[in-house]
């Protein structure tokens, strides 16, 4: 897992070196550039589910949220860094269902600048990894588990002097999982989907 986001990352700075910068309307390079780059941090929140429906029938939609640190909004290749979230309450009598982890994702974009406003529509993808707790879980069944997770999707970053504002899309296939949410069971698939917004600040 460490030699695949250490290979996102090689990939990402190597492309921004290469990358040209953002074009203003009139075609010259952004004269407004807050940064050279375009280095930024996000916050956000919203709401995820399962994929696969024997699952989702056992958990709510949860809530989650994020904190991403990332570079090249101004640039047509770009790369984040995440702490990511999750809550989910449990049907009935079940238990809930908590993940806390991290990302590392490389965007590819399109940025348009004019004046002080950026609108740049991207699309992502990566590897992460969470570590996935069921509360309260029932004896002699498997209450943690580390989970692999490869993230991709898409969405839009408007911009106006350094504030952000982000809305995204992304779905998370699961890998590596061994956590069942039943004895007997088999491992669950927690491949799951999730719609964010954030809002930010370019530095």
């Amino acid at each position: 897992m460490h030699a695949a986001s250490s290979k996102f990352a090689l990939i990402a700075s190597l492309s921004l070196a290469a990358a040209p910068p953002a074009l203003a309307a009139d075609g010259d390079a952004a004269s407004h550039l807050v940064t050279p780059y375009g280095e930024y941090a996000l916050v956000g929140g919203g709401v995820t589910d399962f994929a696969d429906g024997a699952v989702k029938d056992r958990f709510g939609v949860g809530g989650s949220w994020d904190l991403r640190l990332g570079l090249g909004t101004r640039y047509y290749v770009g790369g984040e860094l995440a702490y990511v979230g999750s809550a989910r309450a449990g049907e009935g009598a079940g238990p809930d269902l908590v993940s806390n982890g991290g990302e590392a994702v490389v965007r590819v974009q399109y940025p348009y600048a004019s004046g002080a406003w950026l609108v740049e529509p991207f699309a992502f993808g990566g590897v992460g990894w969470s570590r996935v707790e069921l509360q309260d879980a029932g004896p002699g069944l498997l209450d943690a588990d580390d989970v692999g997770f490869a993230p991709f999707g898409g969405g839009v970053t408007l911009g106006y002097g350094r504030l952000l504002l982000d809305a995204r899309f992304t779905y998370r296939a699961s890998f590596s999982e061994d956590l069942p949410l039943a004895t007997g069971e088999g491992p669950a698939d927690l491949s799951q989907w999730g719609v964010t917004a954030a809002v930010g600040y370019e530095f």
